[in-house]
């Protein structure tokens, strides 16, 4: 698990984006098929670090990393 991520509970989408490496709609995408845990604070959506975790280490599985 990603030691940077833990530091925090929740990221914003921009720091998601970055993180995950993926573009606004895809982030979207993710978040709306149930990829991603998130809240909505207001008009902005706030990302769950352990979540990001999870599909960063999916992600390795995948590719062999």
């Amino acid at each position: 698990m990603s030691k940077t991520l833990q530091t925090s509970s929740y990221i914003t989408s921009k720091e998601a984006k970055k993180v995950l490496k993926v573009s606004d709609c895809h982030l979207a995408h993710m978040r709306m098929e149930g990829k991603l845990p998130f809240v909505k604070k207001g008009n902005a959506y706030m990302y769950e670090t352990l979540g990001l975790d999870i599909e960063l280490e999916k992600r390795k599985d995948i590719n062999g990393d």
